[in-house]
């Protein structure tokens, strides 16, 4: 399913994993010496009780040591039995992904709030999710394995294979890695391949938005469609205040693919910000918890360009809800 050849595959993991491999420890050996050193800028710089870098500092020698503990996952899950081995793997992808949550709590003061998961609905669902941070790229796949002992499957970018532990478990999960400016009718192809492989009960989760909302990602998103004079977009992208417009020919290919799909709205509030370093910077640790929460999409219309303009009004209420202080889905969402 995947577009990638095998060669090309395991030469770049020639290069990944030795270069994880050696990451963990070197950065365990200097962290005595570096964790110290950026305390003392935070310290100079007027921020002594948050103590920003050394927080992303230690954030950054838990995530290398974790590369380690995925490559343990992945092969326990390998030496199995063939029968239980997509179980172990997504079983091990939940527990990768909680264990970095829980990290990311400790150090960056990233405490999450769940809702209610007895509300996720039964089946199989396609997850529209936003994308504020490489912090919330993980989100789904600690909510479906680990909380909701449910499969999943996502559309990435194609850069994150570059990480060992997304690499390693993506392939035989179904994952799919999107070349982003690469053939588009070759990659819709594949997404709506992707689609048949979604295992029962089990979700598909994509990201429309396509990169972080920051106000660089929005300028240069808001020229481009200047550009092409896709005025109703471009209109789209000045109402909403939080997020990017989303992209629609992903979500056209997988509806194609599942007509039988629900579509849900997967939000979460609380990373806005930290899609940067500047911004991690200035905003670690974490004031306030991140808030998740899910709620079923109105029905889908036929036709791309009625979907399209589906799902432009979803993004609106998403970016509403996401702009309020409400801890509940939003009001005008229809009861699933």
């Amino acid at each position: 399913m995947q577009s990638e050849t095998v060669a090309r595959r395991y030469l770049r993991r020639a290069f990944s994993i030795p270069l994880s491999l050696l990451l963990a420890p070197l950065m365990l050996v200097l962290s005595p010496l570096v964790i110290p050193l950026l305390a003392l800028i935070d310290i100079v710089s007027g921020a002594p009780r948050r103590l920003p870098l050394a927080r992303i500092g230690l954030m950054a020698v838990a995530f290398a040591c974790h590369e380690w503990y995925a490559m343990a996952l992945y092969l326990r899950a390998l030496l199995g039995s063939k029968e239980r081995r997509l179980d172990r793997l997504q079983e091990g992808m939940g527990t990768w992904s909680m264990s970095l949550i829980k990290w990311a709590g400790h150090t960056l003061g990233a405490k999450l709030d769940w809702g209610d998961p007895a509300t996720m609905p039964k089946g199989y669902l396609l997850l529209l999710s936003r994308h504020a941070s490489n912090v919330d790229a993980i989100i789904p796949s600690a909510l479906f394995p680990h909380i909701l002992e449910r499969p999943a499957h996502y559309v990435l970018k194609r850069e994150l294979r570059w990480i060992s532990s997304m690499d390693l478990f993506g392939p035989p999960l179904g994952n799919y890695f999107v070349a982003r400016g690469g053939n588009t009718g070759a990659e819709l192809q594949q997404l709506r391949a992707l689609g048949e492989h979604v295992r029962p009960e089990g979700a598909l989760v994509i990201f429309p938005e396509g990169t972080f909302a920051t106000p660089a990602a929005r300028k240069r998103i808001r020229a481009s469609l200047e550009r092409r004079n896709e005025k109703t977009a471009l209109a789209l992208t000045d109402e909403l205040r939080a997020l990017l417009p989303p992209k629609p020919s992903g979500v056209h290919a997988l509806l194609r693919a599942r007509p039988d799909a629900r579509p849900m709205i997967l939000a979460h509030r609380g990373l806005d910000g930290v899609a940067s370093m500047a911004g991690m910077r200035a905003n670690v640790p974490l004031r306030t918890p991140v808030v998740v929460r899910w709620w079923p999409t109105e029905p889908v219309p036929t036709g791309e360009a009625a979907q399209e303009l589906w799902l432009q009004d979803e993004w609106r209420r998403l970016d509403r809800w996401v702009t309020s202080d409400s801890l509940v889905p939003p009001p005008e969402a229809p009861t699933p």
